[in-house]
């Protein structure tokens, strides 16, 4: 008795996915980096150029 193993190929196995993007997954990850780059980036300028004032503090004596 001889079991056949079904062929589950087809032709469109050759392409992981549909367009650009789809056949490489890792540039998603790089464009994530890229985007949290520019919002830390963003970030801290919009920081360092809005800093508190600085008030100066009136020491006690003991």
């Amino acid at each position: 008795m001889t079991t056949s193993i079904p062929n589950n190929t087809s032709s469109s196995d050759t392409a992981s996915g549909p367009g650009f993007f789809g056949r490489r997954p890792w540039l998603w990850v790089v464009a994530a980096f890229v985007v949290l780059l520019g919002a830390w980036t963003a970030l801290f300028y919009i920081a360092m150029n809005n800093q508190p004032e600085v008030v100066p503090l009136k020491h006690l004596a003991p």
